[in-house]
């Protein structure tokens, strides 16, 4: 089958999830993020069956506890609590990067790291808001608890540190939630975005290693890796207790009082929580 992308001066079309992991595609998302052009997601990037493609992008911001629930018995409820995480991680490295001390605390090769991660992050937010249409989650933005991420930006270890536990948290996530997924095409999509994580928790392990981690092996250290091989995984209500445990977002509103039904036992079957102490 033919995929393509068309990206003319104010719209970008794409048509298959592998369009999503090019870097050309997405540069040419952002830039029109940027713009305020039009983006189209065609049916074919979400099954149509458990994913209802739409466009989502003006939405508003919503009550945070009536709009971020999620029941995990079904592949849109699993993307949600994805969407929610990207528009966290999309913040706090907008956040990093617009921080007045971008420069003074990293080099040119980690600011090219972090832009890179921002862009990155704002194309997976948007292109899970644009699928899920109108089951996308609200924003939650409004309800970062600024104290919070003030604090973690005034220093270059506070926002390594952060940035490794987004990362991390990605990656354990979707590696705790594929078992459930039931559509291949939606595992297929998991699977990349994880792949994407993992690429930039290792990034960020090269740049600064957890305390105690050689610098030559951190990128893969024995902390997130088991010895059979396999990655760190967390069932979702641990991820969502991970970040309430950051108090990144005000008053709990982001924790695992928010799912509102567990996957049931033809989905997969849950597995043991591995995370690393100091991501």
């Amino acid at each position: 089958m033919e995929h393509r992308t068309v990206d003319h001066a104010n719209a970008l079309v794409i048509t298959s999830p592998d369009e999503l992991m090019r870097p050309t595609t997405r540069r040419a998302f952002v830039r029109l993020l940027s713009a305020g052009g039009a983006i189209a997601l065609m049916p074919s990037v979400f099954s149509a069956c458990s994913m209802t493609p739409g466009m989502g992008m003006g939405m508003g911001t919503a009550a945070i506890d009536a709009g971020l629930m999620f029941d995990l018995r079904t592949d849109v409820g699993i993307f949600r609590l994805v969407h929610t995480l990207e528009q966290l991680e999309a913040a706090f490295y907008t956040a990093v990067v617009a921080n007045a001390n971008f420069s003074t605390f990293f080099n040119a090769d980690e600011r090219e790291l972090f832009t890179d991660l921002r862009n990155v992050e704002i194309v997976h937010r948007e292109f899970l808001r644009t699928a899920l249409g109108s089951q996308a989650v609200p924003d939650v933005t409004g309800a970062i608890n600024t104290s919070t991420l003030n604090g973690i930006l005034a220093s270059r270890e506070g926002i390594l540190g952060a940035a490794r536990l987004f990362e991390h948290l990605g990656v354990s996530g979707l590696n705790g939630a594929g078992k459930y997924l039931q559509d291949a095409r939606n595992l297929l999509l998991a699977g990349k975005f994880v792949s994407v994580e993992a690429r930039h928790a290792a990034a960020l392990r090269d740049v600064a290693p957890p305390a105690g981690q050689s610098v030559n092996t951190a990128f893969a250290g024995d902390d997130i890796i088991d010895a059979n091989g396999m990655d760190v995984k967390l069932e979702a209500g641990a991820v969502l207790d991970h970040v309430a445990a950051t108090n990144l977002v005000q008053n709990g509103a982001v924790s695992a009082r928010n799912i509102t039904n567990a996957p049931t036992p033809t989905q997969g079957r849950p597995s043991a929580d591995f995370f690393p102490t100091t991501p």
